[in-house]
């Protein structure tokens, strides 16, 4: 169960961090500074994720679940926005955009609540087997 949640970490991590990459360098066109946040947001947890696991920092499984459960809540303001906008413009206009939404660039978002579910639920997992 070990090397699951180790490995299921590092993904999360790298794909956060990826996913954060996309915004914090305007992949999808001019965005508010507010998206852009976010990005910065998301490279920072997801860079942390990758380093608590690579320095083997001796955290409990808890705060672990607690810091993936909170990079899992990141993501759905993004699912929502992606497939509310599917078809139209992103941008209020400020600066011009021709960029249009599309419900496929909620994927990444959705791989990272997926995979960090799994991760949670390993967690939980190997924390209730230390306990019996």
């Amino acid at each position: 169960m070990g090397r699951i949640s180790a490995k299921l970490e590092v993904a999360v991590g790298i794909l956060t961090f990826l996913t954060g990459l996309l915004y914090l360098f305007r992949v999808f066109g001019p965005s508010e500074s507010e998206v852009v946040t976010w990005g910065i947001l998301a490279v920072l947890l997801g860079g942390v994720l990758i380093l608590l696991r690579t320095n083997k920092y001796k955290l409990t499984n808890f705060i672990k679940m607690i810091f993936v459960f909170l990079l899992v809540l990141l993501q759905i303001p993004a699912i929502i926005l992606w497939f509310s906008f599917n078809g139209n413009g992103i941008s209020d206009g400020t600066p011009q955009s021709n960029f249009v939404a599309h419900w496929i660039f909620a994927f990444p978002h959705m791989m990272i609540v997926f995979l960090g579910i799994l991760l949670i639920v390993s967690l939980f997992k190997r924390n209730t087997a230390l306990l019996n």
